[in-house]
């Protein structure tokens, strides 16, 4: 579990299955996350993906929950590869719509990116989104992800084919700049959790 700023992000349990159901139904939500609106996946189906899911040592499932209320508010993965003995993890995240705009999803990034460079130890993140997605552009970019390539028409939504852009960021350059991003993204919360998580990597 990680507790940041207004939010916390926990293990994904059966028992959030239900409410996973709705989002993975949602069409707006599907239509930005996933770029495929009508995809709908049955309760049953969500089920065995869980299942699956859960056997997978480099599969790293979240549920994403307000601080004050416990409630979920979304999920994030973390998919993990070692290529050529490079250690790198795939993020990615959705947010029920009544929080869009309000700044979360910026903090669930850096929230994924705290765990992959500064509790995993991972050489570079990777995030995929859509070209037609600017909201999602806009997110990675504020906290440090490059635009580095493309993968050209490969996505079919409303009549036209759409690039896939791919945005990364190494582990050095976040660490270089890594408090400065905390503070830009998290404001207020930013140094109450920099001295909890200061602390707690230096006791022994």
């Amino acid at each position: 579990m990680l507790e940041i700023g207004p939010i916390i992000l926990r293990e994904w349990e059966r028992k959030d299955l239900e409410k996973v159901h709705e989002w993975e139904n949602d069409f707006d939500l599907m239509l930005y996350s996933r770029g495929r609106p009508h995809n709908l996946r049955n309760y049953e189906n969500l089920e065995d993906y869980y299942n699956e899911e859960r056997k997978k040592e480099n599969r790293l499932h979240y549920i994403v929950e307000l601080k004050e209320s416990n409630e979920a508010i979304g999920t994030a993965v973390i998919r993990l590869s070692n290529w050529a003995s490079v250690k790198s993890g795939e993020i990615g995240t959705y947010l029920d719509k009544k929080y869009w705009g309000k700044g979360i999803g910026k903090i669930i990034t850096i929230a994924l990116l705290e765990i992959s460079f500064y509790m995993l130890n991972l050489d570079r993140c990777e995030a995929w989104s859509l070209e037609y997605n600017i909201r999602a552009h806009r997110v990675l970019e504020d906290c440090g992800f490059k635009r580095v390539g493309r993968e050209r028409k490969s996505a079919y939504v409303f009549g036209r084919k759409w690039d896939w852009i791919c945005f990364d960021m190494l582990k050095e350059e976040y660490m270089e700049k890594r408090e400065e991003i905390i503070r830009k993204i998290l404001g207020e919360y930013a140094e109450e959790y920099l001295k909890r998580v200061n602390a707690e990597r230096l006791t022994p």
